[in-house]
């Protein structure tokens, strides 16, 4: 993913909590979640909390190392996992 893509607000909400090392500046697509502070146990409690902020369920081979590598990757398996038509940023 371009490190250009934006990322959208609330997805940035959603996931900040989980990155103690995370500054104020917006998120960009290329930064590192495991260098922003995301660990083991903020996985699964990320995973949870996009679950329930998007209202959705992602499919099992989608959770994988290379998902949570990065905030862009994270957020097109997000993108990818959401309903047909529905907005992302909604």
């Amino acid at each position: 993913m371009p490190a250009s893509v934006l990322i959208p607000r609330k997805f940035q909400d959603m996931v900040r909590p989980f990155l103690p090392y995370a500054d104020a500046d917006e998120l960009g697509a290329s930064d590192e979640l495991a260098a922003l502070g995301l660990d083991s146990m903020g996985v699964v409690q990320l995973l949870a909390a996009l679950e329930e902020g998007y209202d959705l369920e992602f499919e099992d081979d989608a959770l994988n190392q290379d998902t949570f590598a990065t905030v862009g990757s994270l957020w097109r398996t997000v993108s990818e996992a959401l309903p047909a038509g529905q907005h992302a940023d909604a």
